[in-house]
């Protein structure tokens, strides 16, 4: 997975007149997320560091979008601060979401 800039990714967001889904995994000092676009075709991949900071960096410079993470320690002050940022944040329990609750696949790349 290569990694993108700040820049880089604005760049490649700001192209596209889409509405976004961003899926954010949040762990303790690292998370990861992944951009769709409306058909669900992946945009990019990235790792963050779980702080305020690094989130306010890379979600702040994206355009308005549909944020959905799973309830979790850092899910309270991570969809407070995504809110404030514009975003719409979901945040939903795995096992009641049937997608990801039904499937049989792990894929969170370790």
């Amino acid at each position: 997975m290569k990694k993108l800039t700040t820049t880089m990714m604005q760049e490649t967001l700001n192209k596209q007149d889409r509405h976004l889904t961003v899926g954010l995994d949040l762990g303790d000092r690292s998370s990861f997320y992944c951009v769709l676009d409306e058909a669900g075709d992946v945009l990019m991949e990235q790792r963050l560091s779980t702080t305020p900071k690094a989130i306010k960096e890379i979600f702040g410079a994206m355009p308005r979008s549909r944020i959905a993470l799973e309830t979790g320690t850092h899910s309270p002050w991570v969809s407070r601060l995504l809110s404030k940022l514009g975003h719409e944040a979901i945040v939903a329990h795995a096992r009641s979401v049937r997608l990801i609750g039904e499937s049989r696949r792990k894929d969170d790349r370790r």
